[in-house]
C-alpha cells in the first residue's frame, strides 16, 4: 500500500539527489545518505526537513558520496556513516554532532580524531548497520567482503574475498543484524542474500539471477522488521521482497512510481521507506499483512 511519497530532485531542504541508505530513529525521524548532495539529510515521515550533516570534502565529518547510514541505540546515540568514496566509516554523538573516523583512510586526519581502529583500509565502504550489543558490521564493497568492529570500533572479523563460491561475494551492497546474533549481507553481484552467525560462519544463503520471486536483478539494501522479516531492495525488478528469516518468500511489493529502489528503512508501525535513486525521492508504504 503506497502511502506518499516524499522529497523530490534537488539541493535544497527536503530534497535529494541521489538517496541511498536510510535509517529510523527512536522518534521516527528519518536519516538519509543525501549521496549526490554529499551530506546525511534528517527529515520527518512527512518530508518536513529537521536537520543535516556534512557537506562535500575529505576532512572530519565531510563527506564524499556517502552512501549508508546506521543509529546505534545501545549507547549514546551514534550515527555511523558509510563515506564511501572517502574508504572510511564516520559517526558522530547526535548530541554534540562532533564526527570521528571510526575505521578506514588516514587521508587528512588529525590524530586526535581517530581514536578507534585505523589499521582496516576499506576500498568504496557501502553498507553500514549496528548489532544487537552495538557491534557495527560494515560491508567493504570494493574489497568484496564483510568487517565487524565491537563496539568500541576494535575490528573482531573479516569475512570475503571477490567471487562467486560460498565464501565469496561480488559487489556487497548492504547487511543488517537480527537479535539473534546473525548478519544478513546483500551479495548483489551474485543476485543473492547470505546469513553469517557473529563468529563468521556462514549458515545459509538463497537467491539467483531473474524475477521470479525469490530472485533478483541487482539487490541493493536490506532491513529487518519488528516480527523478524527481511525487506530487500530488488532494484533491477523495481520492487521490495519480503522472507524469513530462513529465505522463504512471504511476499513482494513495489508501485508504478518506482523506478529503482535502494535504500530500506522499517518503523516500528510497520510504515517502509524506500529510497528510490533515479526519482531521487522516498517512497513509503504501509504493510497490512500481518498475522
Amino acid at each position: 500500500n503506497h502511502l506518499r511519497t516524499i522529497g523530490g530532485s534537488g539541493q535544497g531542504a527536503g530534497q535529494f539527489l541521489q538517496p541511498v541508505g536510510l535509517d529510523l530513529d527512536h522518534r521516527g525521524m528519518l536519516y538519509v545518505a543525501d549521496s549526490g548532495n554529499n551530506r546525511v539529510q534528517v527529515v520527518d515521515s512527512e518530508g518536513n526537513f529537521v536537520s543535516e550533516y556534512g557537506v562535500r570534502g575529505w576532512r572530519t565529518g565531510e563527506f564524499d558520496n556517502p552512501t549508508d547510514v546506521a543509529i546505534n541505540f545501545q549507547r549514546t546515540e551514534l550515527l555511523y556513516v558509510a563515506d564511501t568514496d572517502n574508504h572510511r566509516i564516520q559517526y558522530c554523538n547526535l548530541v554534540d554532532r562532533i564526527f570521528y573516523i571510526m575505521a578506514g583512510s588516514r587521508l587528512g586526519r588529525d590524530d586526535e580524531d581517530h581514536d578507534m581502529d585505523a589499521e582496516i583500509e576499506f576500498d568504496l565502504p557501502g553498507g553500514v548497520s549496528v548489532g544487537r550489543n552495538g557491534e557495527v558490521c560494515v560491508v567493504d564493497t570494493g574489497n568484496h567482503r564483510f568487517v565487524l568492529f565491537n563496539p568500541d570500533g576494535i575490528r573482531m572479523l573479516v569475512r570475503g574475498s571477490f567471487g562467486g563460491a560460498r565464501q565469496q561475494f561480488r559487489d556487497p551492497t548492504d547487511l543488517v543484524a537480527d537479535p539473534h546474533g546473525n548478519i544478513y549481507i546483500v551479495d548483489s553481484g551474485n543476485h543473492r542474500i547470505k546469513k553469517y552467525d557473529f563468529s563468521g560462519n556462514l549458515v545459509q544463503m538463497w537467491g539467483t539471477e531473474g524475477e521470479t520471486p525469490g530472485q533478483f536483478r541487482e539487490p541493493r539494501h536490506i532491513d529487518i522488521d519488528r516480527w523478524g522479516y527481511l525487506y530487500v531492495t530488488d532494484r533491477g525488478n523495481q520492487r521490495v521482497q519480503v522472507f524469513t528469516k530462513d529465505g522463504e518468500t512471504v511476499m513482494t511489493f513495489g508501485d508504478e512510481s518506482l523506478v529503482e529502489p535502494v535504500g530500506i528503512a522499517i518503523f516500528k508501525n510497520d510504515m517502509v521507506f524506500v529510497s528510490d535513486v533515479a526519482a531521487n525521492d522516498i517512497k513509503i508504504f504501509q504493510i497490512v499483512y500481518r498475522q
